[in-house]
């Protein structure tokens, strides 16, 4: 079957996406080995300056209010944590991937950061378990496409936008009726580019699939889709990186709810567990 002729351009285009910066990747692969020590991390953010300012900054911001000005960036560390100094990292590293930075592009990042805070604390929640470091990175990337789609087609996409808040259509149906394709098949390209692990790139080519359409593999593969799936949802309903909440949608008439095993019981603790993980990372992204 051949490729849509859009498709192979917009590909061949964001050959020249920049890739998460060496920095972000080496901050996570730390993170994730609980042999790192706080002098561990301080040793890597020096490497970008700009990285290393954020976190000096959040840290004596007003949303921590410690007793004194935190001045050397390993305090920060030691104080912020492993944590919180992973998502600023990633979120600062993925902003830097858009080619321009206008009001719908800050409206793309700010549900892609979101997402992935809230799949972190999703992914303990009842009977999802996953690895809290794989549902991040999940929720944070996996609107890729839309990056890719903002950077290549950026008037075309915003009118899509538009359309999305104006009409009420998802962005799956307006970049479909736009391209031929959505941002979820061009997100699942770009992540093989970047060569992410085949376990990420199936959550961000996947995750507005039906569960019986989600690639065979490990069930952990499995519910990563679901669960970014679930969370793209939950975010959409509380407004996050989008310009008013969508109340209306039910959590729990998504198929990759059930899936993960969930059910009508979970809609309202799931969504409140979401919701505080939001306010709280909005002050560290704001």
């Amino acid at each position: 079957m051949s490729m849509d002729p859009e498709l192979k351009r917009a590909i061949s285009v964001v050959g020249d996406l920049p890739s998460i910066p060496l920095v972000a990747n080496q901050i996570m692969v730390a993170v994730a080995d609980p042999a790192t020590s706080a002098d561990d991390l301080r040793t890597i953010l020096e490497q970008d300056p700009v990285l290393s300012a954020r976190v000096l900054k959040v840290a004596n911001s007003s949303l921590y209010a410690f007793r004194r000005e935190v001045e050397t960036l390993r305090h920060a560390v030691a104080l912020l944590g492993f944590r919180t100094v992973e998502a600023l990292v990633l979120a600062a590293s993925l902003r830097d991937v858009f080619a321009h930075f206008g009001l719908s592009e800050k409206l793309i990042w700010e549900h892609s950061t979101l997402a992935g805070v809230v799949a972190g604390r999703l992914a303990s929640y009842g009977p999802i378990d996953l690895e809290r470091d794989v549902a991040f990175t999940a929720g944070l990337l996996h609107d890729l496409g839309k990056i890719a789609l903002s950077n290549v087609y950026r008037q075309r996409y915003n009118a899509i936008m538009l359309r999305t808040y104006n009409d009420g259509i998802s962005f799956v149906d307006a970049e479909r009726e736009e391209f031929g394709f959505d941002h979820a098949v061009l997100g699942g390209h770009v992540a093989s580019k970047w060569k992410l692990p085949p376990l990420l790139v199936a959550a961000i080519r996947f995750h507005h699939h039906h569960p019986d359409d989600y690639p065979s593999g490990a069930p952990e593969q499995r519910r990563l889709i679901a669960l970014t799936s679930v969370v793209t949802r939950t975010c959409t309903k509380l407004g996050l990186g989008r310009r008013g909440a969508a109340e209306s949608i039910a959590l729990d008439d998504n198929p990759a709810w059930a899936a993960l095993g969930l059910g009508p019981d979970d809609a309202e603790p799931l969504l409140e567990c979401a919701l505080e993980e939001a306010k709280h990372a909005q002050g560290l992204f704001g």
